[in-house]
């Protein structure tokens, strides 16, 4: 693996983190309910490489528990002034435990060749199939 750190922010640079991203890992597209409203992009990265550097005062937290689930599987930050969405967060033993869904918009300083080089995965999160692409992916 090549992690690089990335710096991100919201809109309002009231809230700014760093993560170090493997970016040959991909992103990802859902379509579960969340994820379809919001248009999620996002990239996995472990909870180790992520880290708040300003605003953690700023963010407020929105956590969801999917109709097959028992309860939240993920808590999303978001900035409270500008409402800008920077990740879901959660902890997995299939995921390796502590881990960070970083929204790819907030990503300041990211090469754009890079990322659209990079691996897009589509999963099919409407039905609890995150193994797999939906058959449609043509709105995510």
């Amino acid at each position: 693996m090549s992690y690089q750190r990335y710096h991100g922010s919201c809109h309002c640079q009231a809230v700014k983190y760093e993560a170090s991203i493997d970016l040959a890992d991909g992103s990802n597209r859902c379509n579960c309910s969340l994820c379809s409203k919001v248009r999620a992009w996002f990239t996995f990265v472990p909870g180790e490489r992520f880290r708040i550097t300003e605003g953690e005062d700023a963010l407020s937290h929105y956590r969801w528990t999917p109709a097959s689930k028992g309860e939240p599987f993920l808590d999303y930050a978001f900035c409270s002034r500008c409402g800008i969405r920077l990740y879901g967060s959660g902890d997995a033993p299939q995921m390796g435990g502590r881990f960070y869904a970083v929204n790819v918009p907030t990503l300041g300083d990211v090469d754009r060749e890079a990322l659209v080089a990079a691996p897009l995965r589509f999963i099919d999160g409407a039905h609890d199939r995150f193994d797999r692409a939906p058959e449609d992916t043509r709105l995510m």
